[in-house]
């Protein structure tokens, strides 16, 4: 009985003090049940519920690229969920922690699995003119890059738009993903969603090649790379995949006290969608408070502490000032152009559309609270718009009266943030839980300890703060 096998392991390391008689017994039974939460056994749950919603969607889906994804990753999903079980057996787990490598490795067979493979196999079908292939957003991004070509500016004319897929909702910076196609041509090569994937997965790297983290928490992998919402959406869609890898390296610059790196990378991201933009404040935020430090000193060193704390909350705000001029001047650089070309045009696209604001219907509507509300008539949009914004200045309110101290806490304030505004906004859909959940993955990489679920447990250390 391998769980039972499995428990008893862990009863011997509360009697012995913790893990080599280091921590405390009220340390090892914190330890307990977030151990196993983040263990192999965990994955095995995690796996096993994804298989469930991955059929769930083809069962009850009507879009194709939606039916081959749910398909195929629920047989991925439940291959990963037993080999994940098969590493609970008797002699697999030796000490804590112990099987990261087979996780690792499980993890990345389910990632090609239920993301590679049907992201190949609807690439092919797509190129065969197959319908509904691919998301709406696709054809989106790689209409943006033509018109640029041809036009000027990625968006259409405002007197042409009918339909919600003559819509643009995207700051001009996405454009660069479908100049591929635009240039070489209607091939399965130029598919926006490779370039999505490619680029993507090289600024992650790039975020990892920085941070050098003694090795990758597995829960941080699975959040970020293996769930459905990102698997389906670099099968199906890919549009948030740049955003937020250029997001994770942005945090990961923060983390090193590199603040003109970070906002530059952060820039970028907002210049291709607003959705970075409450992540990027909160950034702001934390590198401002980071080197602020409210240990306790005693009567002897007050002096000397305050004239040094005074010496860093210039410093951090120095970084602030640094990390947000930079992103702004970057996301300006690469806006003004189309917003010079045509305003209104940009305005129409990306304010009042995403907004509900204009008389065609956006197809992210999952039903969620704002977009329930929006749709219950005027007084029900006016309710719902009202309690977005009380939703966002509590949120402010949070972060400036408890701001976070390090790049990993902003991460987890932002994830929060963004799960509040993709219940109440207008118009919103379930995947763009993306976000948070990649934003908390981030959070656990940058932890100070392997431990994926070291995060949940009280007395942080301060040795992760923004260096």
């Amino acid at each position: 009985m391998p769980l039972t096998s499995y428990l008893s392991r862990e009863r011997e390391l509360l009697a012995a003090g913790g893990v080599g008689g280091a921590a405390t017994n009220a340390d090892a039974r914190r330890a307990v049940v977030p151990h196993w939460a983040g263990g192999i056994g965990g994955d095995a749950l995690l796996y096993a519920v994804s298989a469930l919603l991955a059929a769930g969607l083809a069962a009850v889906t009507i879009y194709h690229g939606h039916r081959v994804w749910g398909a195929v990753s629920a047989a991925a999903y439940t291959a990963g969920a037993l080999a994940s079980l098969a590493g609970l057996w008797p002699g697999r787990y030796r000490r804590r922690g112990g099987g990261h490598q087979r996780r690792m490795t499980i993890a990345s067979a389910v990632f090609a699995a239920s993301a590679l493979v049907p992201l190949g196999m609807l690439v092919a079908q797509r190129a065969h003119g197959v319908a509904w292939s691919a998301q709406p957003e696709v054809d989106v991004v790689e209409r943006m890059g033509r018109l640029l070509v041809q036009t000027g500016t990625p968006y259409t004319a405002v007197d042409t738009l009918a339909r919600f897929q003559d819509y643009t909702p995207y700051l001009p910076a996405m454009a660069v993903f479908g100049l591929p196609r635009a240039e070489l041509g209607d091939a399965g090569y130029t598919d926006v969603r490779l370039m999505f994937l490619t680029v993507s997965a090289l600024l992650v790297a790039l975020a990892v090649r920085l941070v050098r983290p003694p090795r990758l928490p597995v829960r941080a992998v699975h959040l970020v790379a293996v769930l459905p919402a990102t698997t389906l959406t670099v099968a199906t869609g890919g549009d948030d995949l740049p955003v937020l890898a250029l997001l994770v390296l942005c945090i990961a610059c923060c983390h090193l006290g590199r603040a003109g790196a970070g906002g530059v990378a952060g820039g970028l991201a907002l210049a291709m969608k607003l959705t970075a933009a409450p992540v990027l404040l909160v950034l702001a935020i934390a590198l401002h408070s980071a080197t602020k430090t409210n240990a306790n000193k005693t009567d002897a060193t007050k002096t000397d502490a305050t004239k040094t704390d005074a010496n860093r909350t210039e410093r951090g705000g120095r970084r602030a000032a640094v990390f947000a001029g930079s992103a702004l001047a970057v996301a300006a650089a690469l806006v003004l152009p189309a917003a010079l070309v045509s305003p209104a045009a940009l305005v129409e696209h990306v304010i009042r559309f995403p907004a509900g604001l204009t008389g065609v219907e956006s197809p992210a509507a999952s039903p969620l609270p704002g977009y329930l509300l929006a749709h219950s008539g005027a007084a029900g949009r006016a309710a719902g718009l009202a309690l977005l914004a009380v939703a966002a200045i509590a949120i402010l309110v949070w972060v400036l009266r408890w701001p976070p101290r390090s790049a990993a806490q902003a991460a987890e304030r932002a994830a929060v943030g963004l799960v509040v505004a993709m219940l109440l906004m207008p118009a919103t859909r379930f995947g763009y839980l993306i976000y948070p959940l990649v934003l908390a993955g981030t959070a656990i990489a940058l932890r100070p300890t392997s431990s994926s679920y070291a995060w949940l447990r009280p007395g942080r250390a301060a040795s992760h703060r923004i260096r």
